[in-house]
């Protein structure tokens, strides 16, 4: 009787090429299409800054910072009116000052708030390398002063910093992999937003069964309460494969922008695009077991259906938000009862991974299907086909 059922599920969704489309398409091109803005925000973006001088005697540490800041990338106006991202300006009194050994030289920047951040980067490191051959000038001359000789890049730098990586489980890591667990947190972000259609499909299905006056027949013939809603759980898994399977191709044409956007390329093991497939399918499964329960409790009114679909999008979304704010690998109470939210704790299965807790990403996912399996043992339990019906 299931295997029936579940050929005219497949045969309604055959003929809805709308959500076939939806369930392929968007996770296809959602990742590409993040990949595209953030690489046009870069390319035909470039940081743009403007330099005021106010004394021509300036005009030698001028150069200096526009050469830097256009070997780096970006656009350097002097002197203009264009608008820019951040404006730095010489003073007449620049020179006097930083020509001598008993004065500091003041700069000012002017940032223009919401602009590109990058603009404001290149100018610090720019005006940081004018201090820097300043400070070795004037210890060279000190040196010459005092007879004395000394290694002026040392003096001038005494201490040397380098950045290591690890992990929360206190191995190292390497910057590869930091850069991977933030490719992690996009692939969080729009997980949800990207199964969308998949993830409504077992409410609206319902709706579909009592729109077209077939779902009072179906309830009232032999067919089990049981039978009925694995029939649509099953083909939304089916759907929800087809929908993964366009996901994990938008993360590999996303990682291509990666050099662009990031500076380095980025690479991902089977092992994570299995992992995503496997966190996509307990997401529709925790949908449809939240989505069925909600619609056995208020009924298959079209009301009812649209206040399950908010449950379940705040859910999607404070969970999705929830892989840019937080740090997975080290929450503690009573921060971590966030868990306990529908949806975070699969965001948390993708990032205890990145993190090398995989235990814990095994723990999250199996909380989550077993916690699935249960509302649905629940709901095929205490079906009641009136108050879906009638409410």
């Amino acid at each position: 009787m299931i295997k029936d059922l579940i050929k005219k599920e497949w045969t309604d969704v055959k003929r809805d090429r709308k959500l076939l489309l939806g369930s392929i398409l968007l996770p296809l091109i959602l990742l590409p299409l993040i990949g595209v803005i953030l690489f046009a925000a870069i390319v035909s973006q470039p940081p743009i800054v403007d330099i005021i001088n106010e004394n021509y005697d300036n005009i030698k540490y001028v150069k200096e910072l526009c050469s830097y800041i256009q070997g780096n990338g970006g656009i350097v106006y002097i002197n203009s009116t264009q608008p820019a991202d951040v404006e730095v300006i010489f003073p007449s009194c620049f020179y006097e000052n930083i020509s001598d050994i008993n004065r500091t030289a003041i700069v000012y920047i002017s940032y223009v708030i919401s602009s590109r951040s990058s603009a404001l980067q290149l100018v610090e490191n720019g005006l940081y390398n004018i201090l820097y051959n300043t400070s070795i000038q004037r210890i060279k001359y000190l040196e010459n002063m005092s007879h004395t000789e000394v290694s002026p890049s040392i003096i001038r730098d005494p201490l040397e910093v380098t950045l290591l990586y690890k992990l929360p489980t206190g191995k190292q890591a390497s910057y590869q992999q930091s850069q991977f667990s933030q490719l992690a947190r996009i692939v969080a972000i729009i997980l949800f937003p990207a199964a969308t259609p998949v993830i409504f499909f077992v409410s609206d299905s319902i709706m579909g069964e009592k729109e077209r006056k077939t779902l009072e027949s179906l309830l009232a013939s032999p067919i089990s309460s049981r039978a009925f809603i694995f029939s649509k759980l099953i083909i939304s898994i089916i759907l929800g494969l087809i929908s993964s399977i366009g996901d994990l191709i938008g993360l590999v044409a996303f990682s291509l922008f990666a050099p662009y956007i990031i500076g380095e390329s980025i690479t991902f093991s089977a092992t994570f695009a299995i992992l995503v497939i496997i966190v996509y399918l307990a997401m529709i499964l925790l949908t449809a077991s939240m989505s069925i329960i909600v619609l056995l409790l208020l009924g298959g009114s079209s009301r009812n259906v649209q206040i399950i679909n908010f449950i379940i999008t705040s859910f999607g979304m404070i969970a999705s938000f929830s892989s840019l704010f937080l740090n997975f690998g080290d929450l503690s109470y009573p921060l971590s009862l966030i868990l306990g939210i529908p949806y975070v704790q699969l965001v948390a299965s993708i990032m205890f991974y990145v993190f090398g807790l995989i235990e814990e990403s095994i723990f999250s996912i199996s909380i989550t299907l077993l916690a699935s399996i249960f509302l649905l043992l629940l709901a095929s339990r205490f079906l009641d086909s009136e108050r879906l019906l009638l409410k």
